[in-house]
C-alpha cells in the first residue's frame, strides 16, 4: 500500500519522538509518504496541498491529522508573529475551520482510495483545560464532516491517551515560544533525551504538552498500524 500521513508537526513526528519512525519499522512492504509540516492550520494546509497538486489516486490510504494548531494556548505572541511570518493563520471561527476542513477531505478523496480523518490531540496534558475543550469542539466537527463523505473514516486518538493519562498527576505545560520549539529540535536528539526533558516538565505522553514523547508515539503508532492492517485485509 502507497500511504500518506498530511498534516502539522504532529503528523511530521518533529519535535518529539516519531509515530512515523515506528510504522516505517512495522510495515517495511509498505510505501509510507510524511507530509506533515511543522505549525500548519488547516488553512495553511489547504494552500499546501492545492499548490502540490496531488495526482489523482496517488494514495491508498492517507491519514489527515490538523486541528491543533488552530487552537490558542502558547503564552507568547512570538507564535502569533511566527503564524503571520510563515503565512499559517488560524481559521478565524468554528464556520471557517469547517470550511477549509472540507476543502481539504474534497482534495483527498480524490487523490486516496480511504482517507481517515483524525481528531486533534492535546494541549496541554491536563484534559479539562479551556484548550482542551476548543479541541473537542473541532473534533466533534471533524467527525460530523466525515461521516459525509463515503470513503472517509474518523479515528480519534484521544480516549487512548485519556486512559493513560487517567489517576497521573498532569500539566498544563506548553512551548513557551516557536524558539523553545525549536531549541528542542536541536538538542533533543533522541527519545531518551525527549523522555527526560518530558519528565522534567511533568508531562507523561508529550513533550512539550502538544508534541509527542516515546510513550505517546507508541500509542499514535499502534492506532495508526491498527487501520492500516483493516485496509490491507
Amino acid at each position: 500500500m502507497k500511504i500518506a500521513f498530511i498534516g502539522d508537526s504532529l503528523t511530521a513526528g518533529i519535535p518529539g519522538s516519531s509515530y512515523f519512525a515506528i510504522l516505517r519499522e512495522m510495515l517495511p512492504g509498505h510505501t509510507l509518504i510524511n507530509l506533515g509540516r511543522g505549525n500548519d492550520t488547516v488553512v495553511s494546509l489547504h494552500r499546501r496541498i492545492v499548490r502540490q497538486r496531488l495526482s489523482n489516486g496517488q494514495f491508498d490510504l492517507a491519514f489527515l491529522w490538523v486541528g491543533v494548531n488552530d487552537v490558542g494556548g502558547e503564552g507568547s505572541r512570538l507564535f502569533r508573529v511566527a503564524n503571520i511570518l510563515r503565512r499559517q493563520p488560524r481559521a478565524k471561527n468554528l464556520d471557517e475551520f469547517r470550511t477549509y476542513y472540507q476543502r481539504v477531505l474534497d482534495l483527498l478523496c480524490r487523490h486516496a482510495r480511504r482517507v481517515i480523518a483524525v481528531a486533534p490531540l492535546l494541549k496541554g496534558e491536563e484534559i479539562d483545560n479551556e484548550w482542551n475543550h476548543q479541541i473537542d469542539i473541532l473534533a466533534k466537527a471533524i467527525k460530523n464532516l466525515t461521516a459525509h463523505y463515503e470513503r472517509a473514516g474518523y479515528l480519534d486518538l484521544r480516549p487512548a491517551f485519556y486512559q493513560k493519562l487517567a489517576g497521573k498527576q498532569t500539566s498544563n505545560h506548553l512551548p513557551e515560544s516557536p524558539l523553545r520549539v525549536g531549541w528542542d529540535i536541536l538538542t533533543l536528539r533522541n527519545d531518551a533525551q525527549v523522555d527526560a526533558k518530558a519528565a522534567q516538565r511533568g508531562l507523561h505522553l508529550t513533550l512539550d504538552g502538544v508534541h509527542l514523547n516515546s510513550a505517546g508515539a507508541a500509542l499514535v503508532a499502534e492506532a495508526f498500524l491498527e487501520v492500516i492492517e483493516r485496509q490491507s485485509d
